[in-house]
């Protein structure tokens, strides 16, 4: 078959959201599809495995790659890459006529998604946090993404969890008033006001029974709140102490030999410290003062590995074309499903 001719499944199954896009090896988009959590880990094989069925599906059905069959499947996968997940996510695809698959590492994914080069570092700060060194377009070194029990300082979950702990602190007279206050109770729907100290005692006692029966990591849902109140003093220091702990988990995989760009992933930089006001961005953001290229998924980084691994080079050229594309079916996408209501 004629190099032109290859074509590609390339999917990013992450904990949040699965995409999947069919590409081929000029970088052109034939199709693309979007399903929910494909972490293994976090969502079960079982879930994982029906999300990137999905995903595929919805790129071949949108496909016009008619006559031409997929050389072969790429997933950058969130989670742990077992045995059972392969074989499933395998046997889930190839009905489909799609195989065979290899699966590469998220970050790996995500580094790609936001650089030609094969040489920088990632850093992802979502519910967790982890940092990668990358070499020769292959991870050399990775650091956190240890879990919320045992790590992730500064992630989503870290932030939250600070955030919450403040609340109660100023409810039980304990630490500062704060502004977190009234956000959080509303968030929760606690009505009761926090304004006497018999409402401080009633909303603390909601509050710490609501938040017993949550499971830890859905304390990341009040990360955003710290950055809505950037000016409060507590949420401040939050923040501060959040950006010096992945400033810190960015620099235990520099390397001084090593340079390139800094790809950053996830909620807390994207949505948070990237979308700040530029006074606290410029303070706060915590890529040791490099260059930082924010990416949202690593779909296009997927793509990147598959085409690279039957020896296509991806040169700056062909990635942008790549991304480009990617986009472009993606916005497609999103407008059909608009144009019927869905």
């Amino acid at each position: 078959m004629a190099e032109s001719k290859r074509v590609f499944l390339v999917i990013d199954a992450g904990g949040t959201s699965t995409r999947a896009a069919i590409v081929d090896s000029s970088g052109r988009c034939l199709g693309y599809g979007r399903a929910g959590g494909g972490n293994p880990t976090s969502a079960g094989i079982t879930s994982a495995v029906a999300a990137v069925g999905l995903a595929a599906e919805q790129a071949r059905a949108g496909s016009d790659s008619t006559g031409r069959p997929p050389h072969l499947v790429v997933i950058a996968l969130a989670g742990e890459n077992t045995a059972a997940f392969r074989e499933q996510v395998s046997a889930r695809l190839a009905p489909l006529g799609f195989g065979p698959v290899i699966v590469e590492p998220d970050l790996l994914g995500m580094f790609h998604s936001g650089t030609h080069h094969r040489d920088g570092y990632v850093l992802v700060a979502g519910t967790g946090a982890v940092a990668a060194r990358v070499a020769g377009g292959e991870l050399d070194h990775v650091v956190g993404g240890k879990g919320w029990l045992l790590g992730d300082a500064g992630s989503g979950f870290w932030i939250g969890h600070q955030v919450a702990r403040a609340v109660v602190a100023a409810l039980d007279g304990q630490g500062p008033a704060t502004a977190l206050t009234e956000l959080i109770l509303e968030t929760v729907a606690i009505t009761t006001q926090p304004d006497s100290p018999a409402g401080r005692a009633q909303a603390l006692k909601q509050l710490v029974s609501i938040l017993y029966s949550w499971r830890p990591v859905q304390l990341s849902e009040f990360a955003p709140l710290a950055f809505r109140v950037h000016e409060d003093p507590v949420a401040r220091g939050i923040l501060v102490a959040a950006s010096a702990a992945l400033a810190e988990l960015l620099s235990a995989v520099r390397a001084p030999n090593l340079a390139g760009p800094v790809i950053a992933g996830g909620g807390v930089l994207i949505g948070g410290f990237l979308a700040a006001p530029a006074a606290l961005r410029e303070q706060l953001l915590p890529t040791n003062n490099g260059s930082v290229i924010p990416v949202a998924d690593g779909v296009v980084g997927a793509a990147v590995l598959a085409l690279r691994s039957v020896e296509i080079d991806v040169d700056e050229t062909l990635w942008h074309t790549i991304q480009m594309e990617v986009a472009r079916v993606a916005r497609l996408r999103q407008a059909g499903r608009a144009g019927r209501g869905q």
